[in-house]
């Protein structure tokens, strides 16, 4: 769902506003993050878990019969923010499992299986599901969902819960501003979260509207931009230590932005360039993702950046889309933005990382 929401969204308003629609959810899943988990340690990980899973596959069956642009934006304000709670419930179980989740096989594993998730989800929709309409999508995303319900009910039902953490929101405010280490790590993890967000909800809008790629064509090429997610990791992890994490993560920042500024100048419907350079794109943000194990997920979460990225990103390309003479200057923008994560990654002590 999360690179056709944007484009089917853009049926019920002016494609430029589809930003704000993002923003308003992000800003209600910061809400929820922050009052959620109260409720999550009150009634246990996998009852929770179980809510937020039939609650949202509920939504999506609604969404896919949206006939008002009303109906539509509060519907997916639902998905976005239930789809971000379903991951705090999984990595939060996932800790249960296991003491070293965080850096361990089981976490890589984990990863490694969402990563190989996204990369089948464009197969399917280059393959099959790209000739079919939109509702169609979502109704396999429904039953999808109702298939996890039913795994998780039959699988996790029983987890026992243990004695979870209360984060102390004032005491991590209050150190986020005095560590300069804390600042220059949500900073990278911000970039990075920042580039996903105009990448997820605009270039599935450009490829359509713009360009005239149909969605067949769109899956396979999102299929092959994924790619680097699964390939990467493994490889990059073993030059870390010879090469330097440092080193790679400027390497990954710069990739990242001279392939996503070449976007700008590429305006013909050719399926193997726009494959080829948003493969490219993502060999960086990839190469940053590996990297952050060693330096700023140590500092952070992953998940303490993202919703804010979705509300700081959308305002931003809203903000642009006034001044900007066509749609794909945004790729000049956002390749700007990732050159300077160059710089950033670039001031990590070696100590640090």
């Amino acid at each position: 769902m999360a690179y056709i929401n944007s484009s089917f969204i853009s049926s019920f308003v002016d494609e430029k506003s589809v930003g704000i629609i993002y923003a308003l959810a992000s800003i209600v899943s910061v809400f929820a993050l922050l009052i959620i988990p109260k409720i999550f340690r009150k009634i246990g990980g996998s009852k929770f878990l179980l809510w937020v899973i039939a609650l949202d596959s509920l939504s999506i069956l609604l969404f896919a019969f949206s006939k008002s642009a009303s109906y539509a934006v509060i519907l997916f304000i639902f998905i976005f923010t239930l789809n971000i709670l379903i991951f705090f419930s999984l990595d939060e179980l996932l800790r249960i499992f296991s003491k070293e989740s965080s850096t361990g096989g089981i976490r890589g594993s984990y990863l490694a299986l969402c990563n190989l998730a996204w990369i089948i989800a464009e197969l399917l929709l280059g393959t099959i599901l790209g000739g079919f309409s939109f509702k169609m999508i979502y109704l396999t995303s429904f039953a999808l969902m109702a298939i996890f319900f039913s795994v998780s009910y039959l699988h996790l039902g029983n987890i026992p819960d243990p004695d979870y953490d209360k984060a102390d929101i004032k005491k991590y405010v209050g150190k986020f501003f005095k560590n300069k280490n804390l600042f220059r790590a949500y900073s990278l993890s911000l970039l990075l979260q920042f580039f996903y967000c105009w990448m997820v909800i605009y270039t599935p809008i450009y490829l359509s509207l713009h360009l005239g790629f149909s969605w067949k064509q769109i899956g396979i090429i999102f299929a092959v931009m994924l790619l680097p997610f699964f390939i990467i990791p493994l490889p990059l992890g073993k030059y870390a230590d010879k090469i330097g994490e440092r080193k790679i993560l400027m390497w990954g920042f710069a990739v990242a932005s001279f392939a996503t500024l070449s976007l700008f100048f590429i305006r013909g419907h050719i399926v193997w360039i726009w494959a080829l350079l948003l493969f490219a794109t993502r060999i960086g943000a990839a190469s940053i993702e590996v990297m952050s194990d060693a330096y700023f997920f140590k500092h952070i979460k992953p998940e303490n950046a993202s919703p804010v990225a979705y509300i700081i990103g959308p305002l931003l390309a809203f903000i642009a889309f006034i001044f900007i003479p066509s749609f794909n200057f945004i790729y000049l923008i956002l390749g700007a933005f990732m050159l300077f994560g160059v710089y950033l990654s670039g001031t990590i002590e070696k100590s640090d990382i």
